[in-house]
Protein backbone atom coordinates (compact mmCIF):
# COMPACT_ATOMS: atom_id res chain seq x y z
CA UNK A 1 0.00 0.00 0.00
CA UNK A 2 1.47 3.33 -0.92
CA UNK A 3 2.28 6.06 2.04
CA UNK A 4 -0.48 8.72 1.27
CA UNK A 5 0.38 11.98 3.42
CA UNK A 6 -2.11 13.89 5.24
CA UNK A 7 -0.19 17.29 5.12
CA UNK A 8 1.80 19.13 3.10
CA UNK A 9 4.24 21.74 3.51
CA UNK A 10 5.72 24.68 1.49
CA UNK A 11 7.94 26.99 2.62
CA UNK A 12 9.70 29.90 0.41
CA UNK A 13 12.83 31.69 1.67
CA UNK A 14 14.64 34.66 0.25
CA UNK A 15 18.23 34.05 0.78
CA UNK A 16 20.82 37.51 1.66
CA UNK A 17 22.71 38.42 -0.91
CA UNK A 18 25.89 35.75 -1.20
CA UNK A 19 24.02 33.51 1.47
CA UNK A 20 22.12 31.05 -0.67
CA UNK A 21 24.92 28.37 -0.51
CA UNK A 22 24.57 28.71 3.59
CA UNK A 23 20.63 28.21 3.17
CA UNK A 24 20.61 25.59 1.00
CA UNK A 25 23.20 23.66 3.03
CA UNK A 26 20.61 24.69 5.64
CA UNK A 27 17.99 23.03 4.45
CA UNK A 28 19.39 20.07 3.14
CA UNK A 29 20.35 19.27 7.84
CA UNK A 30 16.50 19.50 7.90
CA UNK A 31 16.00 17.99 5.18
CA UNK A 32 17.78 14.81 6.54
CA UNK A 33 16.40 14.85 9.91
CA UNK A 34 12.88 15.16 8.72
CA UNK A 35 13.34 12.40 6.49
CA UNK A 36 13.87 10.11 9.21
CA UNK A 37 11.38 12.19 11.93
CA UNK A 38 8.56 9.91 12.59
CA UNK A 39 5.54 10.69 10.19
CA UNK A 40 7.79 12.24 7.70
CA UNK A 41 6.68 10.76 4.05
CA UNK A 42 9.94 12.72 2.35
CA UNK A 43 11.33 16.37 2.29
CA UNK A 44 13.19 18.11 -0.62
CA UNK A 45 14.70 21.19 -1.27
CA UNK A 46 13.62 23.29 -4.28
CA UNK A 47 14.24 26.02 -6.58
CA UNK A 48 11.22 27.61 -8.24
CA UNK A 49 11.36 28.78 -12.16
CA UNK A 50 9.64 31.56 -11.86
CA UNK A 51 10.96 32.90 -9.32
CA UNK A 52 14.97 31.84 -9.26
CA UNK A 53 15.99 33.74 -6.41
CA UNK A 54 14.00 31.55 -4.12
CA UNK A 55 14.42 28.37 -2.06
CA UNK A 56 11.59 26.33 -1.75
CA UNK A 57 10.92 22.95 1.01
CA UNK A 58 8.35 20.37 0.66
CA UNK A 59 7.58 18.09 2.96
CA UNK A 60 4.47 15.16 3.40
CA UNK A 61 3.84 14.28 6.50
CA UNK A 62 0.97 11.78 7.90
CA UNK A 63 -0.57 14.34 9.67
CA UNK A 64 -0.45 17.51 11.47
CA UNK A 65 0.46 15.99 14.83
CA UNK A 66 3.83 14.08 13.15
CA UNK A 67 4.90 17.51 11.57
CA UNK A 68 4.25 19.25 14.87
CA UNK A 69 5.89 16.40 16.86
CA UNK A 70 8.85 17.07 14.41
CA UNK A 71 9.03 21.15 14.47
CA UNK A 72 9.80 21.89 18.30
CA UNK A 73 13.16 19.54 18.01
CA UNK A 74 14.33 21.87 14.74
CA UNK A 75 14.02 24.84 17.18
CA UNK A 76 10.53 26.90 15.92
CA UNK A 77 10.24 27.14 12.05
CA UNK A 78 12.60 28.36 11.18
CA UNK A 79 15.43 27.76 12.87
CA UNK A 80 17.27 30.80 14.00
CA UNK A 81 20.33 29.79 11.68
CA UNK A 82 18.12 29.95 8.54
CA UNK A 83 16.91 33.14 9.79
CA UNK A 84 20.79 34.91 9.94
CA UNK A 85 20.64 34.15 6.14
CA UNK A 86 17.44 35.77 5.13
CA UNK A 87 16.39 38.41 3.84
CA UNK A 88 13.04 38.21 4.89
CA UNK A 89 10.35 36.07 6.72
CA UNK A 90 9.63 32.50 5.02
CA UNK A 91 6.55 32.30 3.65
CA UNK A 92 4.57 28.92 5.15
CA UNK A 93 1.47 27.00 3.25
CA UNK A 94 0.15 23.55 4.33
CA UNK A 95 -1.69 21.62 2.16
CA UNK A 96 -4.26 19.17 2.80
CA UNK A 97 -5.23 16.85 -0.10
CA UNK A 98 -8.46 15.90 -1.17
CA UNK A 99 -8.68 12.21 -2.45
Amino acid sequence: MAEHAGLIQVTTFRPAAGRRDELLALCAETQERAATADGCFGAQTCTAEEDPDAVVTISRWRDRHSLEAFQPAEGGSPPIAVRDVLTDTPVTRQYTPVG
